[in-house]
């Protein structure tokens, strides 16, 4: 198919290769952009493209997604811009980002492929052969370049890509993907010196920082006093997480979690009957409509059980409590929140199995996350969920009080409070939910919600092990630990998300979870009189870690 030396190449041949593998992966996706594009040409309103201030007196950097998430990440650019942000962006090149951009004014587009091209990954590749020659397992998570966190990146990029439930070198491929993963993150590290030195923000914005080069741009916008706020996906759809980090310490805690501040004000507000029960409405009717978390489609054609078909569909002893364990994706941004008891989620997991087996005072439920399937459907991933696998390989068969629920199982999750005593987890968002049940919520990880007085946390392996060996002696929750669940998940599900209210921003409920992108604004003065906009502002100005929604206190 190529050409030798001996052998002329067949052009044909090669021809139909390159426009199958190669037109075959990126036509659609280039197909897609360019309709996009065209869509949000005739959506968005010409203002926009128009600059809302004079003068600029500082410079605002915006990590974009590209032209997929483009449209939102402008909508943020522009809100800034009203209080004198220069617009600028950085991401990875593709054909029509600039363009999208265009839409909004923003001419400050840079490629990150600019930067990284001026360091040899050949001589890279040496360096990250040598760091990987001597470190073992998790010890490549505390390589370090100029304090930014090389190996942890190159760690969480590996398992992203070979979806692996360790770092574990299985094969020359997987030694090859490690390799080139941390030459990447080397590479990385070094061009985004040059690019805050060119282009010098006072405010960078970031949305998934668990990976290269966003993870190392985070890293070192902390490390020389650069604030970073990140954003997330919250709850439910039109609804966001945006977070301040300040230094380099604040670089382990979770993004959806409350700062000390923010902890202290909700523990002293007013707190009464009503808010329980809007609480209560709010996570019921996200769950019930499918739209809880649907950026990552975890409720899509689900419904509700009553606790009675649950029992006979799940086939459990109605006589026993139950314990449910919520395992975490394993290679899915496995070692940015605060510190694990285990060496891993998948460490951890296959830990609480064989106490699980052993422990018949129980009935045990296993729940597979539920996003397994929408992100498989958008990594075109077509094998076994790695946390299923796992399962099987500790296990074999299972134990008659040992259930399974897989991520394509039609039962809402929010149906499996009627019947859960005990759910475990490391840090997962079921646990506040849990909590706030009045559900007892055993976790195995900081950084998010433990040690705030309605969670059982250790310090310790063994500790944490011994207590689920005996977990069905554990009592229920006493009123005053549910009360701080509850207001804990008051603040997490009803004052840290910000509005987007300005847009028409929901998620088709589609084996892709695709986003739906309509603004509802005509004009400036709807635009800047927005609640997300006048919201966004006053938060960046206070410079406070958590944006809260005082209107809801």
């Amino acid at each position: 198919m190529f050409l030798t030396k001996n052998k002329p190449m067949d052009f044909n041949l090669y021809f139909n290769f390159f426009t199958k593998k190669v037109f075959g992966q990126y036509l659609p996706r280039y197909k897609w952009m360019k309709e996009e594009y065209g869509r949000l040409r005739k959506l968005l309103p010409e203002f926009l493209k128009e600059r809302l201030v004079k003068n600029y007196d500082k410079r605002v950097l915006f990590a974009s997604m590209g032209s997929y998430d483009a449209k939102t990440e402008g909508i943020y650019l522009k809100a800034l811009e009203t209080i004198s942000y220069e617009p600028c962006v950085i991401t990875a090149y593709d054909p029509y980002v600039k363009d999208i951009f265009s839409l909004y004014g923003i001419k400050n587009v840079f490629y990150y492929e600019d930067y990284l091209k001026k360091y040899s990954t050949d001589r890279l590749k040496k360096e990250a052969e040598f760091y990987l020659k001597h470190v073992k397992g998790k010890e490549i998570l505390n390589i370090k370049m100029d304090g930014i966190s090389v190996g942890k990146y190159a760690a969480s990029s590996f398992m992203r890509i070979t979806r692996s439930s360790s770092i574990k070198i299985n094969n020359e491929q997987d030694k090859l993907i490690l390799i080139n993963q941390m030459t990447k993150s080397l590479q990385a590290a070094k061009a985004i010196e040059d690019i805050l030195k060119d282009l010098n923000p006072d405010l960078v914005l970031v949305i998934d920082r668990g990976y290269t080069p966003v993870g190392q741009l985070f890293d070192a916008c902390l490390i020389n006093d650069i604030p970073v706020i990140t954003r997330n996906a919250s709850h439910k759809s039109g609804f966001e997480i945006v977070k301040r980090y300040s230094s380099p310490q604040m670089s382990p805690v979770h993004p959806q979690s409350l700062s000390s501040e923010s902890w202290e004000y909700i523990k002293q507000m007013a707190w009464n009957e009503s808010k329980w029960q809007i609480l209560y409405k709010e996570l019921f009717d996200t769950y019930n409509t499918g739209d809880w978390f649907a950026e990552v489609g975890t409720q899509f054609g689900k419904r509700m059980y009553a606790k009675e078909e649950l029992l006979e569909k799940l086939q459990l002893d109605e006589h026993k409590k139950t314990a449910i364990i919520f395992p975490h994706m394993f290679w899915d941004a496995t070692f940015f929140w605060g510190e694990d008891l285990f060496e891993d989620y998948y460490d951890w997991f296959v830990n609480v199995l064989k106490v699980a087996a052993k422990n018949k005072n129980l009935n045990w439920i296993i729940k597979i996350h539920p996003a397994n399937v929408v992100k498989a459907k958008r990594d075109d991933y077509k094998g076994v969920h790695k946390e299923l696998a796992a399962v099987y390989e500790t296990l074999g068969s299972l134990p008659e009080h040992i259930k399974v629920i897989p991520p394509e199982s039609d039962i809402n999750t929010f149906s499996l409070f009627s019947l859960m005593d005990y759910c475990l987890t490391v840090r997962g968002t079921i646990g506040i939910e849990a909590s706030m049940m009045g559900i007892n919520t055993i976790t195995a990880g900081t950084g998010r919600y433990d040690r705030l007085g309605f969670t059982h946390d250790f310090d310790s392996k063994e500790e944490y092990l011994d207590f689920v060996k005996n977990l069905h002696d554990v009592p229920p929750m006493n009123e005053k630990s549910i009360e701080l669940a509850r207001r804990f998940a008051y603040g997490i599900f009803l004052l840290r998300p910000i509005h987007l209210d300005l847009l028409d921003l929901r998620y088709n409920q589609d084996e892709k979870g695709s986003m739906r992108f309509k603004p509802l604004f005509k004009n400036i003065e709807e635009f800047e009189s927005s609640k997300f906009v006048q919201g966004l502002k006053d938060f960046v100005i206070s410079k406070k870690e958590d944006y809260l929604d005082m209107d809801r206190i």
